[in-house]
């Protein structure tokens, strides 16, 4: 089908319901508002929520654009700035291949589960089957160093619960995410959340599992096909992998780790958070028992997991919220809001290893150059990319550790220093 000279194939795989892509327009105009310095995705979001449709921001003018919240220069930059184009090109690229495309917020096929959030990516590329969107969905994570004992329950539960009809989520790291999306892809579907491009199989190792998930599931991203794995998309991309889902499971993890993250996430967002309790001095056991405390749901196989999460899900699934209007719920599991955590140590599914991160004020360290664009008082993340010249995709992973590691809090309105 050509739409304004652009072609795309058809999804060819049997039983693939294919979203159709929005028109070359459409697309190029919100490539290129994207790529303006300052506009992340809670400023897209900001905007899409302000035209009657998506596809009525390639009829904006300047003017309109002011109206909606960008500053004068940035408008007319959409407006006039060839350079904002660059790049397009990868993404008509894309879509011209069966099994794959760009799904774009607000429009047919994109989940809504993510699309009534604040924060969703405004673009999704895809590889695979876009029917996994439409079935119910728990995501499992936990460390890359888990135990055999937690692979093997991994697999397991992961195996029972897509049996049921359930879609598996996880982040295709190495441990519990790789033994869930082995467990799932082998009696049903899986969607793998990547930190990488949609073409670039990260670690190398799941390339075998990645194609395998491409023919009984979907590969998803919200980096362009050739971006590299870097240490900060993973933070970025676990808030895909908790809003995709009506619950997280957590199977093995450390107090101070990026599991941590998605599960705080989850709770964030209005989610179910799950935990399955480990071994009495097991260092991984403490992060699955601290959430326990703080209430989410003990679970201990995959009846309690589908028991928990079958009934919210179903409703999950046809969501009644305006988008970036989902309140936070005391749903069963849900995580009350919790002092943020002191550390992150865990650098499982991260391509680089990251510094140990103690107590900065115990340790000395140096404060962070992004803190000086943070206050004492709540400043919005529009606010500090505003001030520090850096799009909010790339300062929400550096925020996220920042609070971990004890300079700041996040509070109602945006994020305060507290040193």
């Amino acid at each position: 089908m050509s739409m304004d000279g652009l072609t795309y194939a058809p999804d060819s795989s049997d039983g693939n319901s294919a979203a159709p892509h929005p028109d070359r327009s459409t697309l190029l105009a919100w490539w290129r508002l994207r790529s303006i310095s300052g506009v992340g995705n809670i400023a897209l979001n900001e905007i899409r929520s302000g035209l009657t449709a998506p596809e009525a921001l390639s009829q904006c003018s300047p003017r309109d654009l002011i109206q909606l919240g960008l500053k004068p220069e940035q408008a007319d930059r959409w407006h006039n700035d060839a350079a904002l184009s660059r790049g397009f090109e990868v993404l008509e690229d894309w879509c011209q291949h069966p099994n794959q495309g760009v799904l774009l917020a607000g429009t047919a096929g994109y989940p809504e589960s993510l699309n009534i959030l604040r924060d969703a990516p405004i673009f999704l590329w895809y590889r695979g089957n876009l029917n996994a969107l439409q079935q119910p969905t728990i995501a499992m994570v936990g460390s890359r160093g888990a135990s055999a004992s937690a692979l093997d329950w991994t697999i397991d539960t992961a195996a029972e619960l897509a049996s049921a009809g359930m879609v598996v989520v996880s982040g295709l790291a190495l441990g519990i995410d790789g033994a869930a999306h082995r467990g799932a892809v082998s009696t049903g579907a899986t969607i793998a959340v990547m930190g990488t491009g949609p073409d670039i199989i990260y670690p190398a190792k799941h390339r075998s599992l990645a194609a395998s998930i491409t023919e009984h599931g979907l590969l998803l991203s919200e980096f362009s096909p050739g971006t590299k794995a870097q240490a900060r998309h993973f933070p970025s991309r676990n808030r895909i992998i908790s809003g995709l889902s009506s619950a997280t499971v957590v199977v093995e993890a450390g107090i101070k780790s990026g599991t941590m993250i998605t599960a705080r996430m989850a709770a964030d967002q209005g989610r179910d958070v799950l935990a399955v309790p480990g071994a009495l001095g097991n260092p991984l056991s403490r992060g699955p028992h601290q959430l326990i405390r703080e209430g989410a749901l003990l679970v201990e196989n995959a009846q309690h997991i589908l028991e928990a999460t079958l009934s919210t899900s179903m409703a999950f699934q046809q969501p009644h919220q305006q988008p970036h209007q989902k309140q936070k719920q005391q749903l069963p599991g849900h995580i009350p809001q919790q002092p943020a955590l002191t550390g992150f140590t865990d650098t499982a599914e991260n391509p680089s290893h990251a510094q140990s991160t103690n107590d900065p004020a115990k340790s000395g360290a140096e404060a962070p150059e992004l803190l000086t664009h943070i206050d004492f008082n709540p400043t919005p993340v529009d606010v500090i990319a505003l001030r520090s010249a850096r799009p909010i995709s790339e300062l929400l992973g550096e925020l996220l550790m920042l609070e971990l590691e004890g300079w700041l809090l996040q509070a109602p309105g945006g994020y305060c220093r507290v040193r």
